[in-house]
Order: structure tokens, then sequence, then C-alpha cells
């Protein structure tokens, strides 16, 4: 079944949404929290009284099960948007621009000859919030705590590669290295988020650092943690009366909102109607159909492009369908995972499901411009030319290069005005995919066995119907409406695909652990898709080498792993050793780094289906000054750890010029 069109969504009773703030604004026993701040705002329904105009409200994108803990070196606590409000590390990298930023470090890093020495150069002038300045003794302390607990985040790869660190003076710090690695920078910078700084004169008196929640949070951002609601529906964060003391201000120059709030509203519906009500400034996606209904809704509405696709297409990441490839399944058979991918049409999958609004992509690789040109453009011929085995020397090309102009002729038959140049066309929808070819997938598993009853269903060898569990997260609407997607598909096919859907943190927790026989996933719930806006693929596949491989039933949080699938293979720990003896700018980087995907696909890890696209909207009734396609100026992943200074750009729409309020 196809999805159906929401059509006058935002028409629906907004009853829903005030009974919804009503229960959110009581604790589970029924009696009200602080009284200063937990009284509903009638005119704007919010659960807090402040002036709406001092307000920038945005999208949580899920319920927090756990609460009032801000301990984000375990795995655990939540940490979209919170971690860039209050965090803090060394370095940046902006995901829009590829800008590096010099955050607590004053300077990019010094290493010696043989990358074995890194000095770190801290900027003066940086003070936690409860006024106590930020030094080396605040990074020493840092790193060792971690190394001292096993389990936390980053405590394996700092035990792996630091051998000792020294405190020169106040803002100079030397790193012993265990081997020669000039990259071992890579964790103090942010991609999404990196080795938070920890608060010496806090944590140094905590007894067992992994159990402490660090709340209230002594902040080192410009803002400060001021109220939250006890169901994990909001929180809400105060600007910091020295914010000019916090990298963020200093960068910026400017104070950004007096508030910052984070709520979760319900799901795509509830975002569009509430930002339709203007009490949601700025949602992190939505689906297509309510996506739709509010452009029609609510004129100060802002998407990244103001017209088709609309969506921000630029996140380093990218969705696929995984198997756990360690569990006792039939999924450890490539042919089967060929098979699979063989099953779906992945034109229907992007149109249909999606809207048109991603790009493909066949390689575990984000398709944003700089990576398309380090690696799917290079690879385009390899991949035209890359054959599988169907049977006993009969091979077979499975790479479609017309993906693209399928989709575009799609576009245009909606009415949408799409452009003719293919060049153009790859940056709009991608790349090329795998052929949709149920004949030669039926032939696939006819080779292993597998028969077809008269109702045309796929029986596995021993005669039983071949159905396959997948975990998915519908808060994550993507990788949800994906998993819809291929269960039509592949039960057009003749295989039954059961959904077990799942709240974010259960999926995160059973996805770590391995449990489950196939996730629709993404790049950083684990598969080494997820990267930064530089060429260099070490930091995203690093976690896959066999040194950090937990079994199924073992968590991969906290032991350097990021290999939630489970993959064994000598070839791809060659390719890491390889990639770790040579510097980042060597070109054979990006030689090994297409060497990687090559491997990916030839074996079908996962079935990689689009980069990400999210419908970034700002609602510009309140607020202006968030990045867009006109002016983009800074990556709009505001609840990246880099967020943080996007944030600092908003200012406050004079209520002279604002429009009227529709209802």
């Amino acid at each position: 079944m196809k999805p159906y069109y929401y059509g006058n969504i935002l028409e629906l009773t907004l009853l829903g949404l005030s009974l919804f703030f009503l229960s959110s604004c009581q604790d589970q026993g029924g009696t009200e929290r602080s009284q200063s701040t937990r009284i509903s705002n009638q005119k704007s329904n919010l659960p807090i009284d402040l002036p709406r105009r001092e307000v920038f409200v945005v999208d949580q994108i899920f319920r927090y099960s756990v609460v009032d803990n801000f301990n984000l070196w375990m795995p655990g606590p939540p940490s979209p948007t919170r971690q860039g409000l209050i965090m803090d590390s060394l370095w940046y990298i902006d995901q829009e621009t590829g800008e590096w930023i010099n955050s607590l470090a004053l300077k990019p890093p010094t290493y010696n000859d043989d990358f074995t020495q890194m000095t770190v150069t801290l900027r003066p002038g940086i003070y936690w919030s409860d006024g106590v300045e930020f030094t080396a003794d605040d990074l020493v302390f840092t790193v060792n705590n971690l190394k001292d607990h096993p389990g936390m985040n980053w405590s394996t790869e700092l035990n792996l590669f630091v051998k000792s660190l020294q405190r020169v003076d106040q803002q100079t710090v030397v790193f012993q290295l265990t081997q020669s690695n000039p990259r071992f920078h890579y964790y103090f910078t942010v991609r999404y988020n990196a080795i938070w700084m920890q608060a010496k004169h806090i944590w140094q008196s905590v007894e067992d650092p992994m159990s402490f929640k660090f709340y209230p949070p002594v902040s080192l951002g410009a803002y400060e943690a001021m109220d939250s609601d006890p169901s994990g529906y909001w929180e809400c964060f105060k600007r910091r009366s020295d914010w000019q003391r916090t990298t963020p201000g200093i960068l910026t120059d400017k104070p950004g909102p007096a508030y910052i709030m984070t709520i979760y509203y319900g799901g795509s519906d509830r975002n569009a109607i509430a930002m339709s009500r203007h009490e949601l400034d700025l949602l992190r996606n939505v689906d297509y159909e309510a996506f739709q209904a509010l452009l029609k809704k609510t004129s100060t509405a802002r998407p990244w492009y103001q017209d088709f696709p609309w969506a921000y297409p630029n996140e380093l990441d990218a969705r696929y369908l995984g198997f756990n490839l360690d569990s006792d399944t039939r999924l450890k058979n490539k042919d089967l995972r060929w098979a699979l991918a063989l099953a779906l049409d992945i034109v229907d999958l992007q149109t249909e499901y999606i809207g048109g609004v991603a790009r493909v992509t066949a390689i575990p690789q984000p398709a944003t411009p700089l990576h398309m040109d380090l690696y799917h453009n290079p690879l385009e011929e390899w991949l035209k030319s890359f054959q599988i085995e169907i049977e006993e020397g009969q091979f077979y090309h499975p790479y479609d290069d017309s993906i693209t102009e399928r989709i575009a002729g799609w576009a245009r038959a909606q009415g949408y005005n799409v452009p003719t140049d293919a060049s153009e066309l790859r940056l709009m929808f991608g790349t090329g995919w795998w052929k949709h070819d149920p004949e030669t997938a039926g032939r696939l598993l006819i080779k292993n066995g597998f028969t077809r009853n008269e109702d045309g269903k796929w029986l596995t060898p021993e005669g039983k119907r071949w159905s396959i569990k997948m975990i998915v997260a519908p808060e994550e609407m993507d990788i949800y409406r994906l998993a819809i997607g291929a269960q039509d598909q592949w039960a057009d096919f003749g295989l039954k695909l059961e959904l077990e859907t799942l709240a974010w943190d259960q999926y995160a927790m059973r996805n770590r652990l391995g449990d489950f026989e196939a996730i629709s996933g993404w790049a950083q719930s684990g598969g080494g898709l997820a990267v930064n806006a530089i060429g260099d693929k070490w930091r995203a596949i690093f976690g896959l080498h066999s040194r950090f491989f937990a079994p199924s039933g073992q968590s991969t949080a906290g032991t350097g792993s990021s290999n939630t699938l489970r993959i064994k293979s000598q070839e791809l720990d060659l390719i890491i050793d390889d990639l770790s003896l040579i510097h980042p700018d060597d070109p054979k980087v990006i030689e090994l780094g297409q060497a990687f995907m090559k491997m990916w696909v030839e074996n079908m890890y996962s079935i990689v289906t689009i980069s990400f696209k999210k419908f970034i909207t700002v609602d510009e009734y309140y607020w202006t000054g968030f990045p867009h396609n006109d002016n983009p100026f800074a990556q709009p992943l505001y609840w990246f750890g880099g967020g943080r200074f996007t944030f600092q750009y908003l200012q406050s729409i004079p209520t002279e010029i604002q429009k009227p309020m529709v209802r």
C-alpha cells in the first residue's frame, strides 16, 4: 500500500495539543512542579510562562525516556540540541560550509614529525556557567577521567591512542600518543558530537562518573539548563548572562535568543499543527504530506529551498536496510542480500515513499556535492562494469545508471521544474542504483535452495514461508517509510517482512546490542556511512575494525565499535590498517575510501538507499536569521553540536512587522 496524502491535515482538531501539554506539564503523579515556569501560557499553549517573542522553540525530535541527566559521556542520556547548548570541544567542522572552526582551541593542533605527539593551545577567557575559567586542567582531567572508566564514551579510543598528556601551562596541553596518528584530533573535532569537556572542579569529587547524572549541569556553552518536563516532552534553556565568555558568543559576537526551548509534539502532524499556530519555530523533519500541508497553511514557513525539492540535502549521512551478520540467519549469505536488493524498486521508493526529494546513493557514502566528486563520480564506470555471479559461470551487471533520469521524469510529470543537464540532475536526485529485477532476484534464491509455492510466496529450503523481522523507529520517519516501502515491494516479490516499531531509545539499545535480524537504519546508528565534511573515511570506518567487534548480545556502546551490523572481514581490517598508516592529505586516502566502498557493494553488507534529506523549516513569524539555500552561511543541523553557532544568528522580528497570526 502506497502512502496516502494527508490532505487537509492541519484542519484537524487542535484539542489534542492542548490536552497533550496540559498532561505534559504535570509529573507522573499528576502534581505540578515549579510554579514559576510550569504555568501554561494560554496565549501560545507553551508549557512555560515566558514572553513568546523571547523563546525560540525547536523540535526535540523524540520524547526523552532519560530525563534530568546530562551525563553525555555515557550511552543513554539524549544528546540532540542540548549538547550544543551546554557542551563544548576543541574544534568543529561546519557541516554545510566545510569551514574549520577553532572553538576551545585557539588554533588547529600541532603534531611532531612522526605524529606521536599533539600539542593543543587553548583559547583564553572561556568560563563555565558557575564562573570558573576553563583551562588546560579541564582538558587533562577529561581525558584521564574517561580513560580511567572503561564503558564511558570515548574511553576505548583514548586508551588506545593516549600514552600520557601533560599540562604545560594554563592554555597548553601536550598529548603523547601510543602510536603515530595524524588523525587523533578527529576525536575532539565535532561532527555530530566529539569528546565534550568536563569541569574538573565538579567531576573530580564524583565517586562514580558512570552513574553521575550531572544535573543541573554546569555549562560551557552560551546557554544553561533552566527547566524540563519530568515526562521528557520538553526542556528549556536560558541564555547565560555572560554569553560573551563562551565560544559561540566570542566567535559570532551575537547573543542569540534569550531562551531556547525543545519540544516533542508527537510526530509529523502535530509538528505541522504547532508550526501553523506559531508554537514551533523550527522543525527538523516531517513526512512529505504533512510538509506540503504546512506550506499551504503557513505563509511564514521557510524550508531550505522555496520550491521543489524543498528539503535540505547535505546532511552527511545515508539510509540503509541492514542485517545482523552475526546472527544465525540466512542473511549471512550475500546472495540473499543481493536478491533482496534486486527485488526493490528504488525509483518507486524515492518518489512514492520519500516524495522525490532525496538523492539516491548505491554506495556507502552520502551523495553530497563534495563526496560525489570524490567517490560517486569516479566510481561510476566501476559500478557500470561491476558483476555478480547469479549461477555458476553466469554473471550479471546489476547497476542501472538511468535512475536519475527516471526520477526526473516522474518529477516533470508532477509539474515540478527540474533541470535537463545530467550533472545538475545528479546533484538533485543522486546517482544510479540497482536494477529492479525480481526475476534475477528469484534466480539467486533458487540457487540457494529456495522454492516458490503456487501463491508465488518464497519458501526456505526447509519448505517454510520465508519471512524477515525488521526493527524500525517511526520517529525517524524516512527509515520508517523506507521500511514500509520495502515491506510492500518485498510482499509483491513473495517475501514477508514483519516490522517491529520501537521508541527511539529502545531502537537504539536494540541496535547496539545486535538484537535484531534486520534493521531500517542510518549511518549514525552504524555501518560506516556517517562522514564529516572531508574526504577521509578513517573516522567513519575505524570503528568497524574487528579489534572492536562486539558479538550479538553485547552492546557496542563504549567499546569503540560502530559495527552494529556485526561485520567481520579481514579485507576490511586491512583497508582500515592501511588508511591508518598514511596522512589524511595523502591521495591514497581517497583510493582506500573507494576500495572500502567497492568491498561494501560486492558483499552488500547493507542495502544503502538514499542520502539524508530533512524538511528543516523555520517559521519566520517571530524569528529570522536561520540559514537557507539563499543564505547558506552555516549548517542548519541545529541538533548537531555545531548548531550552537547557528542559534546565535537568530534575531527576533519586531512586533510592528509581524504578519497577523492565522489560526
